[in-house]
Formats: C-alpha cells, sequence, structure tokens
C-alpha cells in the first residue's frame, strides 16, 4: 500500500523530499524520535584507526537502530511501532529497531572494544544520553553528519545547537531536552503528594 506523502507528518515529509543517503535520513528521523542521535558506526577513531564500515547506503534498505526502552511510541495491540511503520512506508527502509540501551555504561561496554578497532557493532544509529554521545565522539567512535542531509537540524533551539561536547552539532542531534514536573489539587490533597 502505497500512503500518500502529505498524510506524514511535517519531518517526515522534509526527510523524504530531501532524498537522503540510508544512514543520514534515519539520524534525520532520529531527530524527531531519538532522544540525542548518535551516528556510531563511522570509521575507527582518530587514535585507533580499524578498518571502517563500508557505506552501503545506496544498495542497502536496512538500517539498524538502538534505543532505550519506552523511547517510542508503540502499538500494544498491534504490536508495531507507528513511527517506524510510517518512516517505513513512506521510504521503503527497512528498520531493524532494538531496545538495547538500558544504560549507557553497560551499552558502551558492550560496542567500545568493536568502535575501537573500526568493526561493526550492529547497529548504524545509537541513542544515548548527551553525556555518554560527548564520549563517543570524543573518542573518535561518532560518524561526521552532513547537515545538507537533515533539514530539521536547524529547528533545534540555539542552546541546544552548541552544546560543549559537539559545538555545531556536527556529530549528534538532539530531539527534547528538559524536565518532568506535577502538580495536584490541594483541596482534593491538602498534605501533598508524598
Amino acid at each position: 500500500m502505497k500512503r500518500d506523502i502529505e498524510s506524514l507528518a511535517p519531518e517526515t515529509r522534509a526527510l523524504i523530499r530531501a532524498q537522503l543517503t540510508r544512514r543520514s535520513l534515519l539520524v534525520g528521523a532520529g531527530a524527531v524520535v531519538g532522544a540525542g542521535t548518535l551516528a556510531a558506526c563511522g570509521t575507527g577513531g582518530s587514535e585507533t584507526e580499524g578498518a571502517g564500515i563500508v557505506d552501503v547506503s545506496d544498495t542497502e534498505k536496512i538500517v539498524r537502530w538502538a534505543n532505550w526502552p519506552l523511547y517510542l511510541d508503540f502499538d500494544e495491540d498491534a504490536k508495531v511501532y507507528p513511527t517506524l511503520q510510517q518512516f517505513e512506508s513512506a521510504t521503503g527502509i527497512t528498520v531493524t529497531y532494538t531496545e538495547d540501551i538500558d544504560d549507557n555504561n553497560s551499552f558502551y561496554g558492550k560496542v567500545q572494544g568493536q568502535l575501537a578497532i573500526g568493526s561493526d557493532i550492529g547497529y548504524d544509529i545509537v541513542t544515548p544520553t548527551d553525556w555518554m554521545a560527548a564520549r563517543f565522539i570524543e573518542q573518535g567512535y561518532a560518524q561526521e553528519l552532513d547537515a545538507a542531509n537533515i533539514p530539521n537540524k536547524g529547528n533545534i533551539r540555539e542552546v541546544l545547537a552548541n552544546v560543549g561536547f559537539d559545538p555545531g552539532r556536527n556529530y549528534s542531534l538532539t530531539w527534547q531536552s528538559g524536565f518532568a514536573g506535577f502538580g495536584w489539587n490541594v483541596q482534593k490533597i491538602p498534605k501533598g503528594v508524598r
């Protein structure tokens, strides 16, 4: 079934129209649905040069993405991720989505050895928190993003666009930032929430 592109979210339409490479396209989508998207399958770091990874984005239409549990919408009845379904339908790119990041340090421990020698870690995109993204970047494990292929990059708030660990966001993108709070009706709960 072919979907009408106009029925898609504006961010998705912009990405599709930009005719991006496989990795760049999902990195851009990750900016919309991820929490600090980081492309982590580039060549090895500057201190340890590995064989690097061959770019097969022109022929391979599969992207492997590691994320945190519950970071993406999930339809419990249909057992699908609606945002990913929409993306796959619109682009023809299959996303192998796994909720493999349950802790920054343990995830880093799983992939650091492979990254250090420039080997494939099994993911094209990972979504760590900012401080871990900083480590990936500092150690040369992140692939530089092509801003020309990421139209949504211009929508990032200035305070998030120039972070100390990645000025100009050349290696990472953020989707959301802030903190959560809650309130209550003091007439209904006079002693507050404890």
